[in-house]
């Protein structure tokens, strides 16, 4: 029985150590940059049209698959796509936050913008934090290309090894829900505004729209989705305001 199990355990260990590694990065991601606590207010109407939205644009792209493009072609082009706008998202945040946090605080009354000055603790704490994980991951790959098992020695030599060895992954783990946990709290813009995660939101996706460049097909329908994507998603932002305002009394001015 155990010669039979053995095989088992061993190509279960290391999937094993995967999940708990995945496990811990993603409690780790969410506590450094989960919204300071602080999340958009969910509203379910707004909640289900984003839904519906991304299973329209999946299925556009897959018409436009069958139509225009290969299986092998387009697989590539969207995995590629959504790592980079996965890693993108974070950077453009940093630089398009600023922007939109200063209009926001221009626009809203004299009595609450210090207030909001104040909330832009959460975000400037959350960046740190995020800047932070990425130190730890260049750390983590000096000590990798430094700390070779040809140069330690003894079980405490090992034992460091072994902890940068796991801790790479784990720390790219970390970034990687950390970057997820950003895309959709803004670093925890909710904390200066309720309604600047949907104006980021609306800012963002037109940057990655410019930096991606024109989808496949004939040119007037490469010109539709570029344009089309944003809109819809722009527009849903923009109705996100409206009944932030009409429901919750959020004005962006207020």
């Amino acid at each position: 029985m155990l010669l039979v199990l053995s095989p088992v355990l061993l190509l279960s260990s290391p999937l094993l150590v995967l999940y708990t590694l995945a496990r811990s990065a993603r409690h780790v991601a969410r506590r450094l940059v989960g919204g300071g606590g602080l999340a958009p207010l969910h509203d379910p109407a707004v909640a289900r049209v984003k839904t519906l939205r991304t299973w329209t644009a999946a299925v556009v792209s897959l018409a436009v698959l069958a139509a225009y493009g290969s299986a092998t072609d387009h697989l590539d082009d969207r995995i590629s796509e959504h790592w980079a706008t996965l890693f993108l998202t974070p950077w453009l945040l940093i630089a398009t936050g600023p922007v939109v946090f200063a209009v926001l605080i221009r626009w809203a009354p004299p009595p609450r913008r210090r207030a909001m000055r104040a909330a832009l603790r959460v975000p400037l704490r959350e960046f740190g934090r995020f800047i932070g994980v990425l130190a730890v991951i260049a750390a983590l790959f000096t000590g990798f290309f430094v700390v070779t098992p040809d140069e330690v020695s003894g079980l405490p030599g090992l034992l460091v090894f072994a902890v940068v060895v796991l801790g790479i992954p784990w720390a790219l783990m970390v970034i990687l829900f950390a970057s997820v946990a950003v895309a959709r709290t803004g670093f925890g813009a909710a904390a200066v505004h309720p309604a600047a995660p949907a104006v980021l939101t609306s800012v963002l996706v037109w940057e990655l729209a410019a930096l991606g460049g024109l989808p496949g097909g004939p040119s007037p329908l490469a010109w539709l989705l570029l344009v089309g994507g944003p809109a819809t998603v722009t527009a849903i932002a923009w109705w996100e305001v409206v009944r932030l305002r009409s429901r919750y009394g959020v004005r962006l001015r207020g």
